[in-house]
């Protein structure tokens, strides 16, 4: 996480400071093991953690919902180990050396110990709420975590796939990301007591939240370079994955330019001799421009979800969150 990103979060998590210093303790406590695979990988991944962004939408939902009188801490917990988790079984997938800055998991202890601590910190996402007897939030994670196996299987399946539709795209990064957003606000909605009754108001706002991330984390891969972000640029594009930003230029592009990128694609892309070719072809046919109006239109329509709900400083968090996710890319693209 970058400076300005970090500065971005601060007002937002500000209100929840409590749950995540909560939240930070319990990542520490349940990942210790006296098996020293485990133990070592769990504290490598703990090293350098992300910006907890889907705890905190399910801790401020919980507060914006009503008074949470449920274990909050322990849904975060799972919301975050099963991020975590879906993580670094993408890097195994996609082949990615880095993220965060640093190596991956699967880069410094193999795919083999990769597959397993994915596995496990799954299976700790689900023990925890056994545990504490959340079947509510139990229901809603199995679900979700059935529909992120199936959008990994889509993009798996849709590789290479250099004409793929806005349609199937869209519904890719729903199951992939924007689901797991829509459950933590979901879950947040019923641990706040639902006392506006608005548990789909909540839902969608992540829903439309998730759609806009993956559109800018996707757009980074044209706009940023590989120091700004933590890891490689270009993976998109040379793993074979067609994204927004793209799918827009190759739309609007002419057969002869279509041809060239098509060639690049398919055969003979290599990033030190055609990246910056391929960032001019989505720059210019229109890629960065549509992917980020698209993005800011995905997190109005989240904001207006939460328009009727009743005012609370966690609600216009939740608001502030929406614009952030937003602004990360924002300079990059002008």
């Amino acid at each position: 996480m970058t400076q300005s990103d970090h500065q971005r979060l601060v007002p937002i998590q500000s209100l929840v400071r409590g749950e995540l210093e909560s939240l930070e303790a319990r990542l520490q406590e349940i990942l210790l093991s006296d098996i020293p695979l485990i133990e070592n990988i769990c504290s490598y991944l703990n090293d350098r953690p992300g910006k907890r962004i889907r705890p905190t939408i399910l801790f401020l939902t919980a507060r914006s919902a009503g008074k949470p009188e449920a274990d909050t801490v322990t849904a975060g917990l799972a919301v975050e180990l099963v991020h975590t988790a879906t993580l670094v079984h993408d890097d195994i997938i996609d082949d990615h050396i880095m993220r965060r800055g640093k190596p991956t998991v699967y880069a410094r202890w193999g795919s083999d110990a990769a597959t397993l601590i994915g596995d496990y910190l799954y299976t700790m996402a689900f023990s925890c709420l056994a545990e504490a007897r959340m079947f509510d939030v139990m229901e809603i994670l199995a679900r979700v975590t059935h529909d992120m196996s199936v959008g990994e299987l889509m993009q798996l399946q849709l590789r290479r796939t250099i004409d793929l539709s806005e349609d199937h795209y869209m519904d890719m990064i729903y199951k992939k990301t924007a689901a797991l957003f829509s459950a933590s606000c979901e879950c947040g909605a019923i641990l706040g007591g639902e006392r506006n009754g608005e548990r789909s108001k909540y839902s969608r706002f992540g829903k439309n939240m998730g759609l806009a991330f993956q559109i800018v984390d996707d757009l980074f891969d044209y706009v940023a370079a590989d120091r700004d972000i933590g890891k490689p640029t270009a993976s998109d594009f040379s793993d074979g994955r067609v994204t927004l930003p793209f799918i827009t230029a190759f739309r609007n592009a002419p057969e002869p330019v279509r041809k060239r990128v098509s060639d690049l694609f398919t055969v003979s892309f290599d990033k030190g001799k055609h990246w910056s070719e391929v960032i001019d072809f989505v720059q210019s046919y229109g890629g960065v421009e549509y992917s980020l109006r698209k993005a800011k239109h995905f997190v109005e329509r989240a904001k207006g979800h939460l328009v009727d709900v009743s005012s609370s400083p966690e609600r216009d968090a939740l608001i502030v969150a929406g614009d952030y996710v937003v602004e990360r890319v924002g300079n990059f693209c002008r």
